[in-house]
C-alpha cells in the first residue's frame, strides 16, 4: 500500500494538470484535491505542501491563487462564449451575492476591532486570515469557472466525483473490510456485539455531498453513474452517519421533484424510481451480508435517531450542551453582531470552537457574527437555492442538469450543516463557496450557449458513459 500511497497522489495531480493543457479549469482540481483530506492520500504530494511551516488553508489559498492567476492570463472569457469577462467574472452582480457582501463588511468590521483592541494589526489579520480566504477564494473561483464554457465546468465536475468515488472505493475496504489502507488509527472507536467498530472521520471522502447532487441530477443514468452512485452510499453507510443518508434519501427525492415540475414525465419518473431502489437494495445487501455487525450497529444508531431515549438523540443533546455554552459566552460580549476574531484563550469556549464547530456550521458562525451572521449565512444559502432552482427551469438540457446539480448540493449542504462544519470547515476554507461560485456563473452565462464548446475527455468512463442512453 505503501506505493499506492504515493503514487495516486502523483496520478491525479498530473492527469489534471495534463487535462489544463486546452482546459485551464482543470487546473482548479490541484486545490480541490489539497481539500480532500487524507481520503486520496494528497498530504502526500509533498511539492504542494511546501513550505510545510504555512498552515493548510494557506498552502491551499497560495494554490489557488496561483490558478487564478494562470487562468486569466491564458484565457479573456470561456472560448465561443460571449465577451471577455473581468478578473473575478462577470460585472453584473447578483442580488444573493450582495449578501456575501454584507458578510464581508462584517469580517472586515470585526478584523479592524481586533486590530484596535491588539494594536498588533498583522495579528489580526492572522486571526482573521481563514474567514477572510473564503471570501476571497469565492472572488478567485469565480473569476476561474466564468473562463470555462458550461461542458468544461461539466466534465470537471464529473472528474472531482470520479475521485471521490475512488476515495469512496478505499474508505469501504479500509473501513468496511478492515483491509488496511490508511495510515494511522480511527479517531472514534465504538465496541459493539463485543467487536471494535471504527469511524475514521479524518480520512473519509469530502466530496459525497457534491457526487450524490451530481448524480442525482442527471437525467439519465447509465450504468456507470448507477455505480457511482453505490460506491458512494455504501461509504456513507460504513461511515455510520445517521445525517448523511438522510440527506441521501432526501436529495432523491428532491431532485425527482425539481425536475419534474415543469414537465412531469411519470415513465422517466418510474425509471428513476425503480434504478434507485435496485442500487439501495444492492448497497444493502451487500453491506449487510458482507459486515453484518456493522450493519446492526447502523440499524441501532437510525433506532435511536427514530425513537430517543428521554426524547432526545444523544448526539443532538451534545450539540445542543455545546451551543448553550457558547451563546452564554457570547452574550456577555455581543449577542447581535458576535466576538468577531478574539484572541486564542481569550474566553472560556474559545479553545473548544474548533473541535465544536465540526459537529455544526451554525456554531462557529454564531460565536464569531451572533445573530446578524447567522441571518445573514441563511439567507445565502436560501437565496443560492433558490436561484439554482430558477435557474434549473432554462434551457438548454446541460444547464437545467448543472442548475438542478447544484440546487441538490446545496439542499444537502444545509441538512449536514446541522451535522457537520461543510462550508464552514477552516481547513479548506479558500474552496468552501465553490458551489456558490458555480451558481453564480451559471446563473450569469447566457442560456442560449452551445452544450459542445468544450472537446470530450479522453477517459470514456467522464464522457461517454453520461451520453448513453440509461435508467
Amino acid at each position: 500500500m505503501g506505493a499506492v500511497r504515493l503514487a495516486l497522489p502523483a496520478a491525479l495531480a498530473l492527469w489534471f494538470i495534463w487535462q489544463a493543457r486546452r482546459r485551464p479549469l482543470f487546473l482548479l482540481g490541484i486545490p480541490v484535491l489539497m481539500a480532500t483530506g487524507g481520503s486520496v492520500f494528497f498530504q502526500n504530494a509533498k511539492p504542494f505542501w511546501m513550505p510545510g511551516r504555512l498552515s493548510q488553508v494557506t498552502l491551499i489559498m497560495i494554490w489557488l491563487t496561483i490558478v487564478w492567476g494562470i487562468t486569466i492570463m491564458r484565457r479573456s472569457g470561456p472560448d465561443g462564449e460571449g465577451a471577455p469577462v473581468g478578473p473575478f467574472g462577470p460585472a453584473r452582480v447578483l442580488p444573493e451575492e450582495l449578501l456575501l457582501m454584507a458578510i464581508a463588511a462584517l469580517v472586515a468590521v470585526h478584523t479592524f476591532s481586533a486590530f484596535s483592541a491588539s494594536g498588533d494589526l498583522m495579528g489580526a489579520m492572522t486571526l482573521a486570515a481563514a474567514t477572510i480566504y473564503s471570501l476571497v477564494g469565492y472572488l478567485f473561483l469565480r473569476g476561474i469557472l466564468s473562463r470555462a464554457s458550461r461542458a468544461e465546468t461539466k466534465q470537471f465536475l464529473a472528474a472531482v466525483v470520479v475521485v471521490n468515488t475512488g476515495a469512496c472505493a478505499l474508505y469501504i475496504l479500509d473501513q468496511g473490510l478492515h483491509i488496511p489502507i490508511y495510515l494511522g488509527a480511527a479517531n472514534i472507536t465504538y465496541v459493539f456485539q463485543g467487536q471494535s467498530i471504527a469511524r475514521g472521520t479524518v480520512y473519509q471522502p469530502v466530496f459525497n455531498v457534491l457526487a450524490l447532487g451530481f448524480v442525482l441530477a442527471k437525467r439519465r443514468w447509465t450504468p456507470f453513474w448507477l455505480a457511482v452512485l453505490g460506491i458512494t452510499l455504501e461509504a456513507i453507510i460504513v461511515s455510520l452517519t445517521r445525517t448523511m443518508l438522510i440527506a441521501a434519501v432526501a436529495g432523491l427525492v428532491v431532485a425527482v421533484v425539481a425536475r419534474e415540475l415543469v414537465h412531469p414525465d411519470f415513465t422517466r419518473i418510474a425509471r428513476r424510481t425503480g434504478a434507485t431502489v435496485f442500487a439501495a437494495v444492492a448497497v444493502v445487501v451487500v453491506f449487510s451480508r458482507v459486515v453484518p455487525t456493522y450493519w446492526d450497529y447502523m440499524l441501532k444508531r437510525l433506532d435511536e435517531f427514530i425513537s430517543p431515549k428521554n426524547g432526545q438523540v444523544e448526539n443532538w443533546q451534545v450539540r445542543v450542551i455545546h451551543w448553550d455554552a457558547v451563546q452564554h459566552v457570547v452574550a456577555k460580549i455581543d449577542m447581535v453582531f458576535g466576538l468577531g476574531f478574539p484572541q486564542p484563550g481569550s474566553n472560556a469556549v474559545d479553545s473548544h470552537i474548533w473541535l465544536w464547530s465540526s459537529d455544526m456550521a451554525w456554531l462557529p458562525i454564531m460565536y464569531r457574527f451572533g445573530y446578524v451572521g447567522l441571518v445573514l449565512f441563511a439567507l445565502l444559502i436560501g437565496c443560492f437555492m433558490a436561484r439554482a432552482l430558477a435557474v434549473s427551469f432554462k434551457p438548454p438540457e446541460m444547464r437545467r442538469e448543472l442548475a438542478l446539480a447544484y440546487f441538490v448540493v446545496l439542499t444537502l449542504t444545509f441538512i449536514m450543516s446541522f451535522e457537520n462544519w461543510v462550508f464552514m470547515n477552516p481547513d479548506v476554507f479558500p474552496v468552501g463557496l465553490l458551489v456558490f461560485a458555480l451558481i453564480t456563473v451559471e446563473a450569469l452565462r447566457p442560456s442560449e450557449l452551445p452544450e459542445t464548446a468544450a472537446a470530450p475527455l479522453p477517459p470514456p468512463s467522464l464522457t461517454q458513459a453520461s451520453h448513453r442512453a440509461g435508467p
